[in-house]
């Protein structure tokens, strides 16, 4: 035994040195990424053959769950189905009422038909108030809590309006379409618009903005609340799956995670995907607790299906959360003895809930159904034809492009950057410690792969990478993956656990030492990822790409200093002032595009009106001209605060 501690100890050692050093070279040395890609090859061995070591000391053990029956009172199933019904109908009524008219009553309808739906499950007064007990049991936890979730709200409502400092054109485009949803009247919230995206976040993102205000931090508001509403469900669900010694720390480093602060400050739907799929799971693993056949069991999984089904009015992620579900539902029942017996029953509910949440959608993609997956096969490699077309230009296999796909996914965490204008952090989507710890929750993971929790959490990982990178264009493009980071915060506190684990039994015998370097290493990881974010990155106003920060200029300037003119925009091609930043933000302010020289003639100036010339960076050639047709006028060049470019001339 003496001597087999003393291996596991070199080995930890081992593993530990070369996971530092590669970790090194993903981050100060680029050029020798391969060199990184074997030093952690050698720290993944040795922490394999450590592990082969530990495992002979472990022991499984499994819980037995009892065999369920209940029926159910006719009560019930008439709230069931009358709930069901509703919702059918408002889809029904919804797909056949005019476009400019009124959908409030379809909307409300549809609440309280899924209201009903979820109500004939409801467990009852007893489990309601056990929950008043387990919470009063749990005060301290619980205002510790609340605490972490006061901090990571801070974290991401303080000054929204300019951090980030650009408001991107989608989040206009999004701002927009959610002012005119609300009317009145009431827009469809059972359709698609932009980019097929369904209506119904623009709905929710309109009452941001009727409660906030139609600024850029009313836009973004609803977007912190979400971040922060995620980082309270993977602490849920954490601490069902594993405990409090994964929860805590997980929703620690969700909280501070710069990429996820940066999506919970963007007016934009993607950042609920995370959140819809902590919540469905957390439900389901509640749901698969509890007695079987209860009311309570019943209750959750019905929950979780309402959740799939709510998460199909988002972002496109969201729904692959039906997927993860039905995936470890099926490993679950092919790895657990009558199962089907104990929870067949259950799962038909979740289906049912998910379906009456999700009908009124389904119905319009019956009259659209170019809109059920046209975002889809936008940015697959293979709808697209994209991958065909690489294979033509550089004559590689399509295993070889595959492989290429893989790698700039899976290393997206310790190496490759992200390439789009939605973030473009700089650096890779985990800080340096967190990249080291993700890699070791990911081995320990694996070697446990047979334990649901870890099971579930790695179908979540793998699947989205997956679907949301692998096969899609460009990636690792972040705005894709924001479903992805919640499984990566649990997965770095896995490692982080395991590490301290490896401690505790091979160096030091007591705990508290550990809690203390384990909270330090939280420190150090919420100090990493604040300064880049907000230190680092926000002066550089890269989000958005310049186009952004000349629009958001422009839109500032104009509304500080007056609405009282006609905007002749010499934008385009590069510009145009329909463009998402100048829509919401200088609303009210008439604008019309230039064209270019070549393009097309000039629009002639109304008479009566007060022209205002706006000139870009790229077409400032043309002012010489605009000079000699319009003689005397007044000159403004407002120039980037970043590096003292000149972003725009307003010529009055």
């Amino acid at each position: 035994m003496k001597q087999e501690s003393r291996i596991a100890g070199l080995l930890m050692l081992i593993g530990l040195t070369f996971a530092f050093l590669g970790q090194f070279y993903f981050f100060r040395r680029r050029e020798y990424v391969w060199d990184g890609v074997l030093l952690w090859g050698i720290a993944t061995y040795a922490f394999a053959l450590l592990l082969l070591i530990l495992r002979r000391q472990e022991q499984g053990h499994r819980k037995r769950r009892p065999p369920f029956w209940k029926q159910w009172s006719p009560l019930r199933w008439l709230w069931l189905c009358g709930g069901a019904l509703l919702s059918l109908e408002a889809g029904i009524l919804a797909r056949r009422h005019p476009p400019e008219a009124d959908f409030s009553p379809f909307l409300w309808m549809w609440l309280v038909g899924v209201c009903a739906f979820l109500a004939s499950f409801t467990p009852g007064k007893p489990a309601w108030q056990a929950l008043f007990h387990r919470l009063r049991a749990h005060a301290g936890e619980v205002t510790a809590l609340v605490t972490l979730l006061a901090i990571a709200l801070a974290i991401r409502a303080v000054d929204l309006e300019h951090i980030p400092a650009n408001l991107g054109g989608d989040e206009g485009t999004q701002g927009v379409a959610a002012i005119e949803l609300w009317g009145p009247p009431l827009g469809n919230p059972f359709a698609t618009g932009w980019f097929g995206v369904p209506t119904m976040s623009f709905l929710a993102y309109g009452l941001s903005i009727r409660i906030f205000g139609a600024t850029i931090a009313g836009l973004r508001a609803l977007s912190a609340l979400i971040g922060t509403a995620t980082v309270l469900a993977v602490f849920l669900l954490a601490r069902e799956l594993w405990g409090p010694k994964v929860a805590w720390p997980g929703a620690v480093l969700l909280a501070v995670s710069h990429y996820h602060i940066h999506f919970s400050r963007l007016g934009s739907n993607q950042i609920a995907d995370g959140l819809f799929m902590a919540l469905a799971l957390w439900f389901l693993i509640r749901g698969l607790r509890s007695l079987p056949g209860s009311s309570a069991s019943l209750y959750q999984f019905a929950l979780s299906g309402a959740v799939v089904g709510l998460g199909w009015y988002g972002y496109f992620g969201a729904r692959l959360a039906g997927l993860v579900a039905a995936a470890y539902l099926a490993w679950r029942a092919l790895a657990t003895p009558r199962f089907k017996d104990r929870y067949g029953r259950a799962v038909v509910v979740m289906v049912l809930a998910a379906l009456v949440v999700v009908a009124p959608l389904m119905l319009y993609y019956t009259v659209h159904p170019e809109e059920f997956a046209g975002r889809s096969r936008q940015v697959s490699i293979f709808a697209s034809g994209w991958l065909e077309q690489e294979q033509q230009i550089t004559g590689r296999s399509a295993l070889s492009l595959l492989l290429q796909q893989f790698w700039k996914s899976i290393s997206a965490f310790n190496y490759t950057l992200d390439p789009t204008f939605w973030y473009r952090p700089g650096i890779p989507l985990l800080d340096f410690v967190s990249g080291i710890l993700f890699i070791l929750g990911m081995i320990w993971a694996m070697a446990y792969l047979r334990r649901p929790a870890n099971g579930l959490l790695l179908i979540w990982f793998w699947l989205a990478l997956i679907l949301g990178w692998v096969i899609t264009e460009n990636p690792p493009s972040s705005q894709r993956m924001t479903i992805i980071m919640p499984a990566v915060a649990l997965l770095v506190s896995l490692g982080l656990n395991w590490l301290a684990e490896l401690t505790r039994r091979l160096l030091v015998a007591d705990e508290r030492p550990l809690y203390v370097g384990m909270a330090l290493v939280l420190v150090v990881v919420a100090g990493l990822n604040l300064h880049h974010y907000f230190i680092v990155y926000t002066p550089r106003r890269v989000y958005g790409n310049p186009t952004a920060e000349v629009a958001t200029e422009l839109a500032r300037y104009l509304t500080r200093e007056g609405r009282d003119c006609t905007v002749y925009f010499y934008g385009p091609p590069f510009i145009y002032w329909d463009f998402g930043t100048l829509a919401y933000m200088a609303r009210g302010i008439r604008g019309v595009d230039v064209p270019a020289p070549g393009e097309g003639s000039p629009p002639p100036l109304e008479e009566g009106e007060k022209p205002c010339f706006v000139i870009i960076r790229e077409r400032l050639g043309e002012l010489e001209e605009l000079r000699r047709q319009h003689p005397g006028g007044k000159e403004t060049i407002v120039y980037s605060e970043v590096d003292g470019r000149p972003l725009f001339l307003l010529y009055q």
